[in-house]
């Protein structure tokens, strides 16, 4: 997360429809989570954050924004204090509310994307989880399973059975476990679970090559039987000078840029809706509706604390 606001167009105030660009999972999200500090800090820093977000989240009506809003996991009980890993009491609440939405609400990326080219603004939700930690089959896939919610791993496939170590990764310092290849074909025999690419070495955005691309699409293959149809940018920064070859391989290609999607939406540059650790069940709620005003709020906060920090 970079912790900055989108431009808006001149005379206008920011409106739900447009996207604030979010990277979601940088380093400077971590910093902010205070992964470098003691858990005490965390803690105390991670109450504000939750705080803050219960008072922007007051005012947000219940009526679902149109179009596809792609939530963004990455952990889910792992442990640790970083705002990208959510706890397994948080995310069960979270399963309870998508479970409770209307039938065709929560739907595979796929059917949300084939909506959104036929024209439709149906709400539909979308749940997607970047890099591919154990914690999400260990932690999130009964929950997901038990009330038949679909979702999509994008995956790091070169961290397959290993360590997810890289640089700014939410596991640097533990060394949390990847997915092993058999849990990822026991999640995708189901029919909830789609994997998509998220590179084989979880390659910084200025390293992106077709080579990465195609190391984890033949991974992938190789080992579930099946080539990934959709990417997701690692810490979701666009890479412009890629987007042939992302084209020329993928349905989609999802962003870190906050926002909705709607019919028109370029397929390269899909918006998503990050999920974090001190999101309250108030403001989680707003984002599920496409509610995002409370979300932009929070950014500008956090944005605008950054830069007294920086001028102190």
């Amino acid at each position: 997360m970079s912790g900055t606001t989108g431009p808006t167009k001149a005379g206008t105030t920011p409106t739900e429809a447009e996207a604030t660009p979010i990277e979601a999972g940088t380093a400077s999200t971590r910093a902010e989570a205070g992964t470098t500090g003691g858990a005490a800090e965390a803690g105390t820093t991670g109450g504000i954050r939750a705080q803050v977000k219960r008072h922007l989240a007051r005012r947000v009506g219940a009526r679902p924004g149109e179009g596809a809003t792609v939530l963004i996991y990455h952990r889910v009980g792992g442990g640790s204090p970083d705002e990208l890993d959510v706890t397994t009491t948080d995310f069960t609440a979270q399963a309870d509310l998508l479970a409770e939405l209307p039938p065709g609400r929560v739907v595979p990326l796929d059917e949300a994307v084939d909506r959104i080219e036929a024209g439709r603004r149906t709400p539909s939700t979308v749940l997607t989880f970047d890099d591919g930690f154990a914690d999400v089959y260990d932690n999130a896939w009964p929950l997901l399973r038990e009330r038949g919610l679909p979702f999509t791993i994008y995956l790091a496939s070169g961290h397959v059975g290993g360590e997810m170590r890289w640089e700014g990764s939410t596991a640097k310092t533990s060394g949390a476990p990847g997915l092993s290849w058999e849990q990822l074909r026991e999640m995708t025999a189901s029919g909830l679970c789609t994997v998509a690419n998220h590179t084989r070495s979880h390659a910084r955005p200025e390293l992106l090559t077709t080579a990465e691309l195609d190391a984890c699409n033949d991974d992938v293959e190789q080992h579930l039987g099946v080539r990934p149809r959709h990417y997701a940018y690692t810490w979701g920064v666009p890479v412009p000078h890629m987007e042939p070859a992302l084209r020329a391989r993928f349905r989609t290609a999802a962003t870190g840029e906050v926002g909705r999607n709607t019919p028109g939406v370029d397929p390269v540059r899909l918006r998503r809706v990050p999920v974090r650790r001190t999101d309250p069940i108030d403001f989680f709620r707003a984002k599920l509706y496409g509610r995002l005003i409370p979300e932009r709020a929070y950014a500008r906060i956090v944005a605008s604390a950054k830069a007294v920090g920086a001028r102190a």
